[in-house]
């Protein structure tokens, strides 16, 4: 029991609240919070008392069950203690409880017990609340960062909380009607269940919640106590027992989702290899390949339900932020045209099953696809989704670059010889190509484990030697069908560093590019890496084989030149020659347009050097000459330009022409302290008055995207006037 605390909030501690007493429970967890009033004040303070020293003060304390308003009734010569006593595990703001009629107890229980204590049973009347409010939801967040987070994100503390979120939603889902759910303190004889306990049960649900929502054939991963303390599990129960997450994420996916994205702003921290996309660059790259007019497409063609929707996928997906955008852009694109997309049997049937109003993202269980290689990835992205009410979307802790053999869902299957667009003498590597879009923000030059190395020569065409994010691409190719569309953030390298050209040649190949966004510096927190966005659209089957075709026919050419070159090393030609100059010319002539007389390659092995195309004549003898051109016409290092060659006469018959953009600004500055707003040359955002949304991030109300293609502005202006579709 504490008399007269103190607690600072606010910038550098500068406000402060006193409660006058805090009653803990045998755990040392807050268990009640008095404010006493004198009894002449205590009807007159009662409602600034209540909302400001109680429900505010209360969320700076932990979690305490009980918010007690309470004064001394002189009356006779026995006083009474009159008092009000608030649940605060049902009320989490003072808004929320006011708009359920201020209830209360006037009795204090004994024993630590609840408030007139009954469990919490599916389906009676003393189910889990679902109309929650965003109150309630700051309330808790609010909590959860000032009990385990403080000033410092903390990435052990954060992963067993989404721990705890995934055991209460594996709860929620499996409880029977009629049964107790058991994300709940209990009570035996009056005695509310240790830490231990409450453990020891939360531990058991999150370890099934593994096995059947991250990994199914391991052994599953449990709560670390030495991490995350018995009695801050006890406190998460505390503060979610009484709310529904999985039924409120249906009715309010956008407060939830919001609640859970306040938690993994501030409890995570990013680092090397983890670093989250802003919500400004995520929803641009949604509305530069315009999901929404896909999915208005899909939808009017489809003639079957697993073929209504778009499939979308992100293959690093990260805390899952491009697949909740693209979710919720998908399920607008419909809702917000029903009258015009939905009036068929099949077209109501599939509506009424996966987008209802009580269930309007349910539809992405079998549409929403996305995989990282780092746990604490994967099942954060799971909570996520699930928490915006996506009905469970395959999220896997599954590594990018892996075989397909070694992915379990159907969709990701190999694509069989019949059905892949490509035959195997066009491409010989597997495909999977389900995938109507690909969004991600991979990371860059990533080390992989030495399992997948291993088979990367027989799951990719691009060299293994190249960075991962080159991989990538190839990836998504390897994913999407023909006329899928691409949009990734990758590193600047890959559009102009000369080692990548086998990257760009692939893209080329494979892709439309249809715009390329250059970001500034500094997008991404901790990181300098200049970075682009790629807009892509994969190639039907017959423009790829065209391609082929061309690019085959000047391979030829081009090794008919070399051939050409290499008979003038022969006895007879030789014979013709008296200098070296004169031989420098033959060769010159006969590799005319494959490499300038300038030019140099790098022959590559033990004695490696630098063999130039010009060299010296006047001082080099016609043998010395011979010796020279004849390792460099036998050096690998003529493949870069024999593919350099195909590439610029292939593209005067194929048109390889795409949009490209340069942006200073991007609506937001990264700084570790805060985010500050900035211009946006990206795309303008507006809040339901009209007002322009610089950064998402500090933007408390529902947004929208505007753009104007008579008057372009912003990039994304320019991209809905000027980049045309396929499909």
């Amino acid at each position: 029991m504490y008399h007269e605390q103190y607690f600072a909030h606010g910038s550098g501690g500068s406000l402060a609240d006193e409660v006058d007493l805090i009653i803990y429970d045998e755990d040392d967890l807050p268990y009640a919070v008095w404010e006493f009033k004198s009894w002449e004040k205590f009807k007159a303070d009662e409602q600034a008392a209540i909302k400001y020293q109680l429900f505010g003060t209360a969320p700076l304390i932990g979690a305490p069950k009980l918010l007690v308003y309470a004064s001394i009734q002189p009356r006779g010569e026995v006083p009474v203690i009159q008092l009000k006593c608030i649940d605060y595990t049902k009320h989490k703001s003072y808004e929320s409880w006011l708009a359920e009629g201020s209830p209360h107890a006037t009795i204090f229980p004994k024993g630590y017990q609840d408030l007139n204590f009954i469990p919490y049973i599916l389906g009676s009347s003393k189910d889990l609340k679902s109309d929650t409010t965003q109150a309630d939801f700051r309330a808790v967040a609010n909590g959860f960062h000032n009990e385990f987070f403080g000033e410092h994100a903390d990435n052990a503390l954060f992963i067993n909380l989404v721990k705890c979120l995934l055991a209460k939603i594996y709860d929620e889902r499996t409880t029977k009607s009629g049964c107790e759910y058991q994300f709940q303190i209990k009570y035996r004889n009056g005695t509310p269940q240790s830490s231990a306990e409450i453990f020891n049960v939360v531990n058991k649900l999150y370890a099934e919640a593994y096995s059947r929502y991250i990994e199914k054939s391991v052994v599953p991963d449990e709560i670390d106590p030495k991490e995350f303390s018995k009695e801050k599990v006890k406190s998460v129960v505390l503060a979610l027992e009484s709310l529904s997450l999985t039924k409120g994420a249906a009715l309010h996916g956008d407060i939830i989702g919001a609640f859970f994205e306040e938690i993994l702003r501030v409890g995570f921290k990013q680092d090397k290899g983890m670093y989250f996309t802003h919500s400004n660059l995520v929803k641009f790259i949604i509305e530069a390949i315009d999901v929404d007019g896909l999915t208005k497409k899909i939808w009017a063609k489809a003639n079957h339900p697993e073929n209504r929707l778009p499939y979308v996928i992100d293959p690093a997906s990260g805390s899952g932020a491009f697949l909740l955008q693209a979710m919720n852009c998908i399920t607008s694109a419909i809702k917000n045209n029903e009258k015009q997309y939905v009036s068929d049997f099949e077209e109501k049937q599939f509506y009424a099953a996966r987008m209802s109003d009580e269930t309007p993202n349910y539809w992405a269980e079998n549409f929403v696809y996305g995989f990282d290689p780092k746990f604490i990835m994967a099942i954060t992205a799971k909570v996520n989704m699930v928490l915006h009410g996506d009905g469970s979307a395959h999220m896997f802790k599954y590594d990018a670059f892996k075989p397909f053999t070694s992915y379990n869902d159907s969709k990701l299957r190999i694509a069989g010889d019949l059905e892949r667009s490509l035959t195997r003498s066009h491409y010989p590597y597997d495909l999977c190509e389900t995938f109507d879009i690909v969004l991600s923000n991979p990371p860059f030059g990533v080390t992989l484990s030495s399992d997948t190395k291993r088979t990367l020569k027989n799951t990719f065409s691009l060299p293994e030697t190249l960075p991962s994010e080159a991989l990538f691409i190839e990836r998504a190719f390897q994913l999407l069908k023909p006329g899928g569309r691409l949009g990734v953030v990758l590193p600047e390298s890959i559009f102009n560093a000369i080692d990548l050209s086998p990257v760009r040649i692939f893209l080329y190949r494979m892709f439309k590019i249809k715009a390329i966004v250059s970001l500034p510096r500094n997008v991404f927190i901790d990181t300098p890496t200049l970075t682009s966005l790629l807009f892509a659209e994969k190639k039907l089957s017959s423009e790829i084989s065209a391609w082929d075709e061309e690019w085959q026919k000047h391979t030829l050419a081009a090794q008919e030149k070399i051939r050409l070159a290499k008979n003038h090393l022969q006895k007879g030609e030789l014979l013709k020659l008296s200098t070296a100059e004169e031989l420098q010319n033959k060769i010159a002539n006969s590799l005319n347009e494959l490499i300038d007389i300038n030019e140099w390659i790098y022959k590559k092995g033990k004695n490696a050097e630098i063999l130039p195309l010009s060299i010296d004549t006047d001082k080099t003898s016609l043998d010395d000459a011979v010796n020279h051109y004849k390792n460099f016409l036998a050096s690998t290092g003529l493949s870069k330009y024999i593919d350099r060659y195909a590439f610029k006469k292939t593209i005067i018959k194929h048109d390889i022409s795409y949009h490209s953009y340069m942006v200073n600004e991007v609506g937001y500055k990264l700084s570790k302290r805060k985010e500050k707003a900035k211009p946006n040359q990206l795309a303008c955002f507006k809040d339901s008055t009209g007002k322009t949304v610089q950064n998402l991030h500090l933007c408390e109300d529902n947004f929208k995207v505007h753009y104007n293609i008579t008057a372009p502005s912003t990039v994304l202006d320019y991209i809905k006037r000027d980049v045309q579709w396929s499909i």
